[in-house]
Parts: structure tokens; C-alpha cells; sequence
């Protein structure tokens, strides 16, 4: 779960994992062509990197996860480039390093483009192509979730789709709260949620070409 508390002590490590970050792919972007082979190769690099960052955050906090937003808002962390077309930085809300038990997963979202729940230490990511989350209910594969919100004058808060973990940490950062968990929010914020769906397909690249699986 996402709490308020701030990581001290270990900025001199992120710091360090941040620039490398951001040298690593500058150097990645001029070296190489924009295949989807290779914007393929910089998401996973990409990741592995918010995986250490977010491990290093993860020892001074002692959290079940750590959401990229928490390494920005703690300026521990710098965005990181989409490499495909569409938003121009990966999802800072939608991208995490959730712990269970000894072994950690990653998830990173950029744009349409998704690694999600992967064993930290696997040899190699899966990237899933998706669509955009919707409340018309889509066939047995599509990804679910359930989304939390609140209104203000009538209007949602909140723009986009957040989970139970992303939505108090959102919730707590706009109201100045530090509620730990959603049953504890009052009642006269009217906090709802709604049930989402969206695509998700397996790609791979066969003679260059980006090919979904079923």
C-alpha cells in the first residue's frame, strides 16, 4: 500500500541511479534506429532501472509497493521517455514495483504500450499493446479494474483510472491527509468507484513487424 511517508537516506544512491538513467538513454535514443525492436529493447531497459531505483527507495520505506509517482514527488527519480507514439512519458501513476514475499514484479506503462506484473529478474519482459480503459465490459481477456474517485462541485477529481493504492496516495496528497487506507476516508467526501476495462495483447515482432497475439 502507498503511504505518505518520505524516503531519507538513500538519495545519494537514486541520484545516481537517476543519472544513469538519463545518460543511458540519451546514448540508447542516438545509437540506434526506431525499429520497434529497439523501442522494445529501451522499454525494458527502461524498467530495469525503475526496478532498481524503486528497490532502493523500497529499503528506506518498507512499503508492498512503490509507484514511480512517489520517486518523482521525492524528486528521487526523473521521468521516463516513451519510446512509441502517443503521450510523451511513461504513465508515472500507472507504473510500480510490487513486493510478495522475496521476489519483486514490475509493471510500466508507456502510452499503449505495457510490461506488467514481470518477475523482476526475468531474462526477459513480455510487452502487452492496449487499448484505453472503458466501462463497457470487453471479452474474458481484457484487463479489469476497479477504479476509485470522488467528486468536487459536481465534477471527478481525478482524471484518470486509479486503483484502491494510487487513489489514497492521490486522495492524501491533494487534501493533505495522510489516510492508510480508503475505509478510512470520510464519509462526506462521497469517495465511489466504478469497474473499468481495457485491452491487453501479447506482441512480438515477426520479419519487423508488430504482430498481437490472441
Amino acid at each position: 500500500m502507498i503511504k505518505n511517508n518520505k524516503g531519507f537516506g538513500s538519495r545519494e544512491m537514486l541520484t545516481v541511479s537517476t543519472i544513469c538513467l538519463i545518460l543511458a538513454t540519451i546514448l540508447l535514443m542516438i545509437a540506434i534506429e526506431s525499429s520497434y525492436e529497439e523501442k522494445y529493447k529501451v522499454m525494458e531497459y527502461n524498467a530495469r532501472v525503475f526496478g532498481l531505483s524503486a528497490t532502493i527507495y523500497e529499503m528506506e520505506n518498507n512499503n508492498d509497493s512503490v509507484y514511480m509517482i512517489e520517486l518523482l514527488d521525492d524528486d528521487m527519480f526523473t521521468r521516463i521517455k516513451n519510446p512509441f507514439g502517443g503521450p510523451e512519458y511513461c504513465s508515472p501513476t500507472e507504473s510500480k514495483v510490487e513486493y510478495e514475499g522475496e521476489r519483486k514484479y514490475i509493471t510500466l506503462r508507456c502510452g499503449n504500450y505495457l510490461i506488467d506484473h514481470q518477475y523482476i529478474a526475468a531474462e526477459e519482459y513480455k510487452i502487452y499493446r492496449i487499448g484505453q480503459w472503458q466501462e463497457k465490459k470487453l471479452d474474458k481477456n481484457a484487463q479489469k479494474i476497479e477504479s476509485y474517485n470522488y467528486k468536487e462541485k459536481g465534477k471527478e477529481v481525478f482524471n484518470e483510472v486509479y486503483g484502491a493504492d494510487m487513489f489514497l496516495y492521490a486522495f492524501n496528497k491533494k487534501t493533505s491527509s495522510d489516510y492508510e487506507s480508503i475505509e478510512q476516508i470520510p464519509k462526506k467526501y462521497g469517495v465511489y468507484s466504478k469497474t473499468f476495462y481495457r485491452t491487453k495483447k501479447l506482441v512480438q515482432l515477426v520479419d519487423g513487424k508488430e504482430i498481437e497475439q490472441s
